[in-house]
């Protein structure tokens, strides 16, 4: 699977734009120390994660300020691990810029995951704001910066062979939000510029 979105949240947004780095290509199976010298798929005995559930929809996010974006960016990134469990994108989709990089890897992914008829368990979100700046006047959206934490996230095959396993990752993401025929769109999600 690509490196870049089987990380979880931050792998989409790291190095290969995903929670961290990883080596193949876009498409390409990651091979593992087991896969490349078994080629039989290994069955996880540990217990497996819950499913996330659908995070709540704030109220916050019918403001057209710095606030409502915050409520919004929260909502977004919250919602990437049960979109990535239950494969229900219609939101996440319609809160989608369609320049956003880090969106259409996450709807491909999720749709890979349902082509394959794989299960993700795990990998909740926890996010902090941690820095809201002025609306850029040229383009009009609300750069902030988030400190996300996701749990570690697992990702089975039909028969539950686990054919990925994340780590608890913690990073901090700069989200920019825009509003669209009056409602919240995420232009994109990348790590935080160092200053």
């Amino acid at each position: 699977m690509s490196g870049r979105v089987m990380r979880a949240f931050g792998l989409i947004v790291t190095a290969g734009l995903a929670l961290s780095a990883c080596t193949g290509s876009p498409g390409e199976p990651e091979a593992s120390a087991s896969s490349v010298e078994d080629p039989t798929p290994v069955v996880s005995a540990s217990p497996s994660p819950t499913v996330p559930a659908k995070p709540e929809r704030p109220e916050a996010m019918n403001r057209k300020d710095a606030k409502g974006a915050a409520a919004a960016a929260e909502y977004f990134i919250e919602l990437y691990p049960y979109v990535m469990a239950t494969g229900d994108v219609e939101e996440f989709e319609a809160m989608s810029h369609r320049a956003c990089g880090f969106c259409e890897d996450a709807l491909e992914q999720a749709e890979k995951l349902r082509s394959r008829n794989e299960a993700w368990t795990g990998g909740e979100i926890k996010s902090v704001l941690r820095e809201t700046y002025e609306r850029d006047e040229i383009t009009g959206l609300y750069p902030l910066d988030f400190e996300v934490e996701q749990a570690a996230a697992r990702i089975t095959d039909s028969r539950g062979a686990t054919v990925f396993e994340g780590e608890d990752e913690r990073a901090t993401y700069r989200v920019e939000l825009g509003l669209r025929d009056g409602d919240w769109v995420v232009a994109e999600i990348a790590s935080r510029p160092t200053q």
